[in-house]
């Protein structure tokens, strides 16, 4: 079973079914069929409806859940016309007809069926009955296109062609209509918007403010065209315009009257005589810079400089009342955030947005973005004008939800690509997770093994150290033990019992007999069990018959001269052997010493 098949069933199948009896083949024949699908069903329904004794296997019922689910997430996004969404829900059925016979067309590379839909969707974007001719021509197409879906017997692959080269040409017909449109309406809508911005500058800063009938007659009329001017060529960001901006400003204050009785007043005359004696060359320059007429920019500046003489001379002029420009308010939203401003910017012509008012929604498409005077301009289906906006309306509008942002390209294929790829990766994460699990599992399985084994050894380790600290000791308690014994063995008076026990343990053979000291000191029946002589090595044996010790000659005879040890049964024959011995040596204690070194 490939990935797309488990990546279904791990996402619908939670309790396999018990007994299917339809396949995926026969499903797919009877969608096949179908060619009205109810706007209300789900294929899942409409199939249970209809087929009461169908009983699913797993990866059909995930299929139609699944394009089920896309269905629902397309005609959510899509803003079509209820004719053209009822036409493609027409093809809904057909669709997972296909992939019952081929689960992977959602992930292909050239799903062919879904790019037909996809190029019908976007070619019928806007579409609305009434919009002439050309509309309802493109209507036919569209329908014809979904009959020829629904014949078993259509080329996809030509109709896919034919579908593609119709739409390219009615996109091209609708760009060119654009593009006229676009540049009548440029210049309109910038004269028109220069008019505004020019009128709301001029007005804004002459606000609460006196002047003279000539300043008033300028700003009016040489400077308020300047600035139209300004607009026109260097638009609302570049430094000209915040150049007039400032200079507009600072022109009205020249005419504001000081107040003699303020600390600053001096200060403020100061300013205002060095203000009045630049200020005329900088107004110069820019209406020059804006080529207006030599004569007529003199004429305004002669006028202004005689207000100014009489205003540093102390004669008050005869002040008005500014009577603000004719102009169209542009609004003021606070709630227009940056982040929405910035979102406007970045808009590109092409786009289309969805435009609620009232019960009625209209798809709208942005054909002009004037960034100098931050005017869009918007068209319908057929590239006729249907709404203009300035970005901080369109924003606005944005964040208010009256318009939203759609995008009607490829919405077939992407849902259903993007769908089913996150079916993927979601059963990939799954399956990931139980290898992770898994993995840890046989890691803390081998961890608790290795310390197992590391416990084991270092057991064995302690107990190879206690056995060698038993033996050391062992071997330090025997070791003073024989020092003892000899110390206690050279004493002048245990001389002559030392021959006899010498004697005695030189006779002593395999299986003799002797009282041993164990670990503790305490004296246990010992077995000679092996006597190497080339070693002189004699081995004793406990009567479990483990090793009890190892002793020479020498030392044997000292533990016995010492009482450390004692001679048990040794048999008849050492009996014999020891009893000659005995009468030798206490005969030869009778004797003298000439006696017994006479030959």
């Amino acid at each position: 079973m490939d990935e797309v098949a488990q990546a279904l069933l791990h996402r619908y199948i939670k309790e396999p079914a018990s007994t299917p009896n339809v396949g995926a083949s026969d499903v797919a024949i009877y969608l096949e069929a179908l060619t009205d699908f109810p706007e209300a069903s789900t294929l899942v329904g409409h199939v249970r409806t209809n087929q009461p004794d169908w009983q699913l296997d797993d990866l059909s019922h995930a299929i139609l859940c699944s394009a089920d689910d896309c269905a629902t997430v397309i005609f959510r996004i899509t803003q079509i016309a209820p004719q053209i969404g009822t036409q493609f829900r027409r093809i809904l059925p057909r669709l997972t007809a296909s992939l019952l016979n081929s689960p992977g067309l959602a992930v292909a590379k050239q799903p062919t069926l879904l790019m037909i839909l996809d190029s019908l969707n976007q070619g019928m974007i806007g579409w609305t009955e009434g919009l002439g001719a050309g509309s309802n021509k493109l209507h036919s197409v569209f329908n014809d296109a979904i009959e020829k879906l629904l014949s078993n017997d259509t080329d996809f692959e030509a109709l896919l062609v034919e579908v593609a080269a119709f739409m390219s040409k009615e996109s091209d017909k609708i760009r060119r209509l654009e593009e006229r449109l676009a540049a009548s309406e440029t210049g309109l809508v910038r004269s028109k918007q220069a008019k505004v911005l020019a009128a709301n500058l001029i007005n804004k800063k002459a606000k609460n403010k006196v002047a003279t009938t000539s300043l008033s007659e300028f700003l009016r009329g040489p400077w308020y065209d300047s600035i139209q001017l300004l607009v026109n060529e260097k638009g609302i960001h570049s430094e000209a315009w915040r150049r007039a901006n400032a200079l507009t400003e600072t022109l009205l204050w020249t005419y504001q009257p000081i107040d003699n009785e303020r600390e600053d007043a001096e200060q403020e005359k100061q300013r205002l005589y060095r203000l009045i004696e630049h200020l005329p060359q900088e107004i110069r320059e820019l209406l020059v810079a804006l080529q207006h007429s030599t004569d007529i920019a003199e004429s305004a500046l002669d006028t202004l400089e005689v207000d100014h003489v009489g205003i540093v001379s102390g004669v008050p002029p005869n002040y008005i009342e500014f009577e603000p420009i004719p102009s169209e308010a542009i609004e003021s939203r606070s709630t227009v955030s940056r982040v929405l401003l910035r979102r406007v910017n970045e808009l590109s012509s092409g786009q289309w947005f969805s435009h609620v008012e009232g019960d009625q929604v209209q798809l709208i498409k942005l054909v002009l973005k004037l960034d100098d005077v931050n005017q869009l301009l918007f068209t319908n289906r057929n590239g006729m004008k249907v709404m203009q906006k300035s970005f901080d309306e369109f924003a606005y509008d944005l964040s208010s939800h009256v318009v939203k942002s759609i995008n009607p390209d490829a919405v077939f294929s992407s849902t259903f690509n993007t769908y089913y790829q996150g079916l993927i990766d979601e059963f990939r994460k799954h399956r990931q997770l139980i290898a992770d699990r898994k993995a840890e599992v046989d890691r803390l399985d081998q961890d608790r093994k290795k310390a197992q084994i590391k416990a084991q050894d270092e057991a064995r380790q302690l107990g190879f150290a206690r056995e060698e600290a038993e033996r050391n000791r062992q071997e330090a308690i025997k070791t003073s033990r024989l020092r003892n014994a000899r110390a206690e063995a050279e004493k002048f008076e245990n001389a002559d019992v030392l021959a006899e026990f010498i004697t005695i343990v030189a006779s002593l053979g395999t299986g003799a007999m002797i009282r041993l000291p164990d670990a503790t000191g305490q004296k246990q029946d010992c077995k000679l069990a092996v006597r190497i002589a080339a070693a002189d090595k004699m081995i004793f044996v406990d009567q479990a018959g483990m090793k009890a010790g190892d002793y020479k000659t020498q030392q044997l005879v000292e533990l016995l001269v010492a009482g450390q040890a004692e001679l048990g049964d040794v048999g008849d024959e050492f009996e014999d052997t020891l009893a000659a011995v005995v009468s030798k040596l206490r005969s030869d204690r009778e004797k003298s010493y000439d006696d017994l070194t006479r030959t």
